[in-house]
């Protein structure tokens, strides 16, 4: 069942980033895989509960592993944007619980929010490509952008002060920059890059952002 889950879930938000949810039909997600569109209703009783299993094994990956009873229903996922506004709200206090930049430099900054985006980055595209499916889960999760762009912005600004960071003339910018390359590199790259790569190891990508993002700002 994991496998075939895997495969559902790899087919079914790529289909939903990149062509919508609204647009994707259960076929075309049945197609993608060479599954018949009955045998996907074996798995999800809706599109809308095949939506919520995305969310869900975004924020659980040891969702896959467990025993479900099939076919998978909207009464699973009853607390599911509970679920999604705690992480995004554990994230927020984890990343600015540091206040010794001593000892968090800004090379471990990038690496910590190349982490946290790379980590939801399926989820996140999904809420941003289909604000009008998720409900109120867009709103939860555009207050998390906004207080993750101010946190980074906290930390680039404390690190000009110390010295650390080379002086440029518009830190907001510089900033939506460092933001919109992680991005780039932690989740788009892997899902709806017109230079498409899903098969990049993510180690890789990281370790090519982190050096272009060092190189350009650290002193």
């Amino acid at each position: 069942m994991e496998k075939r889950l895997r495969a559902i879930y790899d087919a079914a938000s790529y289909l939903f980033i990149n062509k919508g949810y609204a647009r994707t039909q259960m076929k075309d997600i049945a197609k993608h895989i060479n599954l018949s569109t009955g045998m996907l209703y074996v798995y999800f009783d809706s599109k809308k509960t095949l939506l919520d299993f995305l969310l869900k094994a975004t924020v659980d990956p040891a969702f896959f592993s467990r025993e479900h009873t099939l076919p998978l229903t909207a009464n699973m996922f009853s607390e599911l944007n509970i679920e999604l506004i705690a992480a995004f709200e554990e994230n927020t206090r984890t990343f600015s619980s540091h206040t010794d930049l001593v000892r968090y430099p800004y090379e471990e900054m990038l690496s910590d929010a190349f982490d946290i985006i790379r980590k939801y980055g399926t989820g996140c595209l999904i809420i941003e490509n289909n604000p009008d499916d998720v409900g109120t889960l867009k709103q939860y999760y555009d207050n998390y952008r906004t207080a993750f762009f101010s946190q980074v912005l906290g930390y680039v600004q404390c690190y000009i002060q110390n010295g650390s960071f080379r002086a440029v003339p518009y830190v907001d910018y510089t900033v939506q920059l460092i933001i919109e390359t992680i991005s780039w590199w932690a989740m788009h790259v892997m899902n709806d890059a017109y230079e498409l790569n899903r098969e990049i190891d993510p180690a890789v990508a990281k370790a090519v952002c982190l050096d272009n993002l060092i190189n350009a700002y650290k002193l």
